[in-house]
């Protein structure tokens, strides 16, 4: 199902914040985000990855395991708040899901 308007709407702010909070600081500058310890959760379900190729056009993509094709998990997914990984039961732990902060956060129970 695509967005509606009104998530469609918040879409700026939300990339904004999340590229404000993912940008390293200036040299001297204060940092934007306080240091944080790195986090793990296991997660099971589907990642999908949401891509906008156009006004009015909108992608899914289910992100795969690159060893054993699995998308369902159960995913051990470990942030340090710079970088997601992913962890598959197979063993296979991956950078290169493309998802963004965004897209794997908001599916998560709270850490």
């Amino acid at each position: 199902m695509p967005p509606t308007e009104a998530g469609e709407s918040l879409l700026p702010d939300l990339i904004a914040l999340f590229t404000t909070l993912a940008a390293a600081s200036p040299p001297g500058a204060v940092p934007v985000t306080p240091s944080v310890e790195p986090w793990q959760v296991r997660y099971t379900g589907r990642f999908r990855r949401h891509g906008r190729p156009a006004p009015g056009v909108w992608t899914a993509e289910t992100i795969r395991c690159p060893g054993c094709g699995r998308t369902a998990g159960p995913w051990a997914v470990t942030c340090d708040w710079r970088l997601i990984t992913l962890g598959c039961p197979c063993g296979v732990v991956t950078r290169e899901h493309a998802l963004a902060f965004s897209e794997v956060c908001l599916l998560l129970p709270d850490t």
